[in-house]
């Protein structure tokens, strides 16, 4: 018969259960899943991004073995971020234990196991669906709370103004959507000023639906979905005009309290370069617990530990992370029109 004892075992240390909670399958959503953003752990609760205000030029022919062309040094400075923490606690009772039975070949640790995994299990769901929301908020520019405090202002922080929104006019149906795409792709890259793979615009529903039924379009994006569906592809992606538009798939459980959109909104579109090395990044630091002070940050922690009246132990999953866009001035707001 298992008991509270049971919980001194190597299978419920820190590292144990931290190293199963990072096995588990990552589903936080689209953009997670595309590889925008390059992780990384730190040792620190803040991270610093240099901000430099030096562009790309050119550099004028100067006579060989005279002196060369003379520049002022770039002006920079250190933008720090405070990396936010995000922790869910549960337990696991004694009586929860004390109904267990070892069954076939399974021992009394597997099945508690069992019971620690399946609480776990919830809590690293909502932790990864967290980094996913964050990660939205980084697209756009001010990464907000699940309630709707400000965590990170891009274009605070780096001293800019976000750019305007750009509109596809798609209610009139004499619009070429195609140099609408190829002019906002444009804006993109100029700002930009690098190479990059591909441009991405992350599309809420209606403005999806506008999109891809438009005259202009209509019959190229049908022979895309008919080649999709063939080939087991989703017909929920398409490319026009040099930009990659996709269906973001929101659900009605990603909506606020106060009906508003937590992700991309119904009628707009978020868009921003792939491709480009540190331009999206996410950074996870430490736990707060002795044993992980000055390590490199993982994405989970869990973490077990006795009850004082003794009649339980406590359960804690945790997540501290921060998504940025170190270069907000590219990203973009395209809207139906």
């Amino acid at each position: 018969m298992p008991t509270l004892d049971i919980f001194n075992n190597d299978a419920f240390s820190l590292a144990s259960l931290t190293a199963r909670v990072n096995r588990r399958p990552y589903v936080p959503g689209q953009i997670g899943k595309s590889g925008l953003f390059q992780e990384a752990g730190v040792t620190t609760l803040t991270i610093s991004v240099e901000s430099r205000d030096g562009k790309l030029g050119l550099v004028e022919p100067s006579n060989r073995g005279g002196p060369g062309e003379t520049v002022g040094k770039d002006r920079s400075s250190l933008v720090p971020f405070q990396i936010p923490h995000y922790e869910r606690n549960d337990s696991v009772m004694a009586d929860e234990v004390q109904g267990v039975r070892a069954f076939g070949t399974e021992n009394d640790v597997e099945m508690v196991q069992t019971i620690v995994d399946r609480k776990t299990d919830r809590h690293t769901t909502d932790l990864d669906n967290t980094l996913e929301f964050s990660r939205v908020g980084c697209i756009k520019g001010i990464v907000v709370s699940k309630s709707g405090g400000v965590l990170a202002n891009l274009y605070t922080a780096f001293d800019i103004a976000p750019a305007a929104d750009f509109s596809f006019v798609l209610s009139d149906a004499t619009t070429i959507v195609r140099k609408k795409a190829e002019q906002l792709r444009r804006q993109v890259e100029d700002e930009l000023d690098s190479a990059y793979t591909s441009i991405h615009a992350w599309c809420g529903d209606n403005f999806w639906d506008d999109l891809v039924n438009h005259k202009s379009v209509r019959e190229a994006y049908l022979a895309a979905a008919k080649l999709n569906e063939t080939l087991g592809k989703s017909t929920d992606i398409w490319e026009c005009g040099g930009i990659v538009f996709e269906r973001y798939r929101t659900g009605k459980k990603a909506q606020a309290a106060n009906g508003t959109n937590l992700y991309i909104g119904a009628d707009e579109a978020r868009i921003v370069p792939m491709g480009v090395p540190d331009l999206f990044i996410t950074r996870f630091a430490p736990a707060d617990y002795m044993e992980t002070v000055n390590t490199n940050g993982l994405p989970r922690y869990a973490k077990q530990f006795a009850m004082k009246n003794d009649k339980g132990v406590e359960l804690e999953v945790q997540s501290n992370h921060i998504s940025l866009c170190t270069q907000p001035a590219v990203l973009r707001r395209a809207v139906k029109g």
